[in-house]
């Protein structure tokens, strides 16, 4: 899914550069990166959970259950670019 998300940053600067007469160019995350990414999102997403339960705070607890699925998501995507 990443990499067709990817495809379409690389078509739309490379009709931009075009129309504008520019040079941009969408960087490629790397694998480190997207490790890095998923790792800090998921502290940041299981405390946000564990905040959510303790205080019964319901928008906290989704979000921090969305956040994890996120950073998960991240990792196998990161993974799959070997």
């Amino acid at each position: 899914m990443l990499d067709k998300l990817q495809n379409i940053m690389d078509v739309a600067c490379k009709w931009g550069n075009k129309s504008m007469g520019t040079s941009i160019q969408f960087p490629k995350p790397t694998k480190k990166s997207m490790v890095s990414s998923a790792f800090s999102s998921g502290i940041i997403s299981s405390v946000m959970t564990f905040y959510g339960l303790l205080f019964k705070n319901i928008w906290v607890l989704l979000f921090g259950g969305i956040g994890i699925i996120s950073s998960v998501f991240i990792y196998r995507q990161s993974e799959k670019n070997d």
